[in-house]
């Protein structure tokens, strides 16, 4: 049997010329791999996302709520609420006149109504002229 001693002594491994010279770009060119890019709306996505889904909850929300006619909210309101705003309000008929406008078919119904509850006679029509001092037409 062969002893140890008796082998002899050699270098069996061989490097390449320049490998440790080269070595660092090497491990460095696997390690540094270009980080891929995202699209420009990822960032934005962030940022949108929860805006989205509150007004996505808005929406819902206001949806399920029942909705009141003008005619309810304003059976809500009560009297002395009214009168209180009413006697605080400086709207003169100037204000009002400009705010709002009317068609010749509004002004027709408005006075189809007034007409139709306003019974005067004749005669009650002549004391009014006269304490107005308004010529008869």
């Amino acid at each position: 049997m062969k002893k140890l001693e008796n082998i002899p002594k050699r270098n069996i491994f061989k490097v390449p010329d320049g490998y440790f010279e080269n070595l660092p770009g090497i491990i460095q060119a696997r390690v540094s791999k270009p980080e891929p890019v995202a699209p420009w709306f990822v960032p934005a996505l962030k940022f949108a996302l929860p805006v989205i889904a509150l007004i996505a909850l808005g929406v819902f929300w206001y949806s399920t709520q029942p909705q009141d006619t003008l005619e309810q909210q304003l059976a809500e309101i009560q009297t002395e609420q009214l009168v209180a705003f009413l006697d605080d309000t400086t709207l003169n008929f100037d204000d009002l006149t400009e705010s709002v406008t009317w068609s010749e078919n509004d002004l027709n119904e408005l006075e189809e109504k007034v007409f139709s509850t306003f019974e005067v006679s004749e005669a009650e029509l002549d004391i009014l002229f006269e304490e107005f001092d308004v010529e008869n037409f």
